[in-house]
């Protein structure tokens, strides 16, 4: 297995600029999708050893809502939109006008809802990030999952075609209707693509 440089702070801030860059977009689209203002930061972000995920995001039997996308080019890996069963629920009740009380009841309607909400959030980021590493990167149709966090996370790297040991996770909040969400972006990188983002964010400039 190859070895992943370090992101060193200086790395970790200008991830944090891009990254910050790529969720005001994101948060525009929201906007015209809803018709609604729609406010999003990124208040943390890190690189964790992928076995801490599930205990950082809650545990491995907590039921969530996955939306996930995979990546390819330059990047090869997978980009996770992650929102607990709460989350999801609160979020589909504003996004649909309809209240959804469990995550098994959610009807297509709301699973789209949802969907789409996870596609420009991390189709926003992964446009930016190439055009700000000035790096080709594609990513697939979205998917998604609600299930226990373990078991979407085991399935999501069973399709992966390389083994890494850390990955990039960014808490991200947004605010609708005066409300707030919270939910977790998580970046699953090849460890060769890892290095070649840590050497383009060393050139960085804003």
């Amino acid at each position: 297995m190859a070895e992943i440089e370090l992101f060193d702070q200086i790395r970790l801030d200008a991830l944090k600029e891009i990254s910050s860059i790529a969720i005001g977009n994101a948060a525009t689209s929201l906007s015209a999708m809803l018709g609604k203002k729609v406010n999003i930061t990124v208040p943390n972000i890190m690189v964790e050893a992928l076995g801490k995920v599930p205990q950082l995001l809650g545990r491995r039997e907590n039921i969530v809502t996955v939306v996930y996308l995979s990546v390819s080019g330059q990047v090869s890996g997978s980009i996770l939109l992650v929102l607990s069963s709460s989350e999801s629920l609160r979020l589909v009740n504003v996004l649909t006008g309809k209240t959804v009380t469990q995550i098994e009841s959610l009807d297509e309607m709301g699973l789209s809802a949802l969907k789409e909400v996870g596609n420009i959030i991390t189709g926003s980021y992964l446009r930016v990030l190439a055009n700000e590493l000035k790096m080709d990167i594609t990513h697939s149709i979205p998917g998604l999952a609600c299930d226990m966090f373990g078991a979407v996370l085991d399935e999501i790297l069973a399709r992966l075609s390389f083994e890494t040991e850390e990955v990039i996770i960014m808490e991200s909040e947004f605010i609708v209707r005066k409300e707030l969400y919270r939910s977790h972006l998580i970046f699953i990188l090849a460890p060769k693509t890892a290095n070649a983002i840590i050497k383009a964010l060393g050139g960085w400039e804003k």
